[in-house]
């Protein structure tokens, strides 16, 4: 694999992202060190069916960007884009991006199916900042691939635009609020959240 320099000598990855997110905080904060990222952004008119949908279908094009310079993996970061047409999506997604660029692909679902596989655990509880008919969809890609999901919830943050994204605050708040009884996990859902710094948090008072 090619490098060019010390800042990707451990790895490079590429990242194809809605507009509307804020995955290079995470990655860029939480990356060990010699491991770089490369962000595409996708335009799309907002988390419904029809947007993320419209979403997806920019895939291709986004993923070709990276032939021409390798790249250890190329991850479709966005949880509801990746599952938004049910089961098997996330590995079609996967199927798009290697075929378009060359190299390993990767979504954002299927590394949250794989995360659950690795924990032994499959009863969860979601909170999203979807809408009800995304809610659903999410639900039942879950649910297919062999996932119970106590209840799923979403808190109503779902424009694209400067107040799109709800505040750790409140993101804390509407968690606590959650029925968690009878899941095993819980499952903050939706990539473009800047979500890291309340994992633990959420762990010891969510129990």
């Amino acid at each position: 694999m090619y490098r060019d320099g010390m800042y990707s000598r451990r790895a490079r990855i590429g990242v194809i992202a809605p507009l509307d997110d804020q995955v290079e905080y995470a990655f860029n904060k939480y990356a060990p060190d010699g491991v770089s990222f490369d962000s595409t952004r996708l335009w799309f008119p907002g988390p419904t069916p029809e947007g993320l949908v419209y979403l997806s279908d920019q895939l291709e094009d986004a993923a070709k960007m990276y032939r021409k310079k390798p790249h250890d993996v190329i991850l479709f970061g966005c949880t509801s884009g990746s599952c938004i047409k049910g089961y098997g999506f996330d590995k079609e997604c996967i199927e798009r991006i290697e075929r378009a660029s060359g190299c390993p692909g990767l979504t954002t679902s299927t590394a949250v199916l794989e995360a659950f596989q690795t924990l032994g655990l499959n009863k969860t509880v979601v909170m999203t900042p979807y809408p009800e008919s995304t809610n659903e969809a999410e639900k039942k890609f879950l649910e297919d691939n062999g996932l119970e999901v106590t209840s799923i919830t979403g808190v109503g943050f779902n424009k694209v635009g400067e107040l799109s994204h709800p505040s750790k605050y409140f993101l804390y708040r509407e968690a606590k609020k959650l029925k968690t009884e009878g899941a095993e996990v819980f499952f903050l859902s939706c990539m473009g959240l800047a979500t890291m710094e309340l994992v633990q948090i959420l762990e010891e008072d969510l129990g």
